[in-house]
């Protein structure tokens, strides 16, 4: 691994002098222990085509320690009794990633995406990296609904994108929905960690509310104390 330092924020008065942290993997064995240490897959640049991976607040599910509470429930008992919901895992190179697929993709992003689209370039660019390797299809009565690309291991999952049909958002919580049961598989099968991506603003709350054994890493080591969490979380000068 190779880390590469950029300059970000600067606040001359506080002395505070930020820096920007990435990392370039030379190998696929080093994934694991990448997310192990705070880093998240870096895809926002087109051009490049290198493993590279951004420190962060990232979040993630200690299984061990994951049960169901009252709010999982509700909603699994509400999209179960309507929806028919099933799923499969399989692996990318399996997987006919069709022009239909990446339009459902897309048009997702556009949708839901809180900062910016998915462009069909990006999107390409996530799919050939090495980070994503098996893909959770969701499917209500034997017709996809959902899909979510992974890095799946053993002893981890990154839950990295998700997509969806936006047309059952009205009556349920689809998208809390298919995350429960990537981490409830998760901890079904044994598997250690499951990675959600970073934790910034109040939006992002919900991760905190719905699931039990969080734990973000916080610069240094991963912390499980979620009152801290939930302070940073409300500081966060974001929308």
């Amino acid at each position: 691994m190779k880390l590469i330092f950029k300059e970000s924020s600067v606040n001359y008065n506080q002395y505070n002098f930020g820096y920007s942290i990435y990392a370039i993997l030379d190998s696929l064995e080093e994934i694991e222990s990448t997310f192990n240490k705070g880093f998240l897959p870096f895809s926002n640049d087109i051009n490049s085509s290198l493993e590279k991976y951004y420190l962060a607040r990232s979040l993630r599910i200690k299984t061990s320690i994951y049960e169901r509470i009252s709010e999982n429930n509700r909603v699994i008992r509400k999209v179960d009794d309507k929806l028919d919901i099933s799923y499969q895992i399989i692996d990318k190179l399996e997987f006919d990633h069709s022009d239909e697929f990446k339009t459902f993709c897309l048009n997702y992003s556009k949708e839901r995406f809180s900062n910016k689209p998915l462009s069909g370039e990006r999107l390409n660019l996530i799919l050939t990296r090495l980070n994503y390797n098996k893909i959770f299809i969701f499917y209500s009565k034997k017709i996809p609904i959902g899909y979510v690309l992974t890095y799946t291991n053993e002893n981890m999952i990154h839950f990295w994108f998700s997509f969806y049909d936006t047309k059952f958002m009205k009556n349920f919580s689809l998208g809390k929905y298919i995350m429960e049961q990537v981490i409830f598989y998760s901890k079904k099968h044994k598997i250690n960690f499951v990675y959600l991506g970073t934790c910034y603003g109040k939006k992002a709350l919900y991760k905190v509310r719905d699931f039990k054994g969080i734990e973000f890493y916080d610069g240094n080591e991963w912390n499980d104390n979620v009152k801290v969490l939930k302070k940073l979380c409300k500081k966060d000068s974001i929308n």
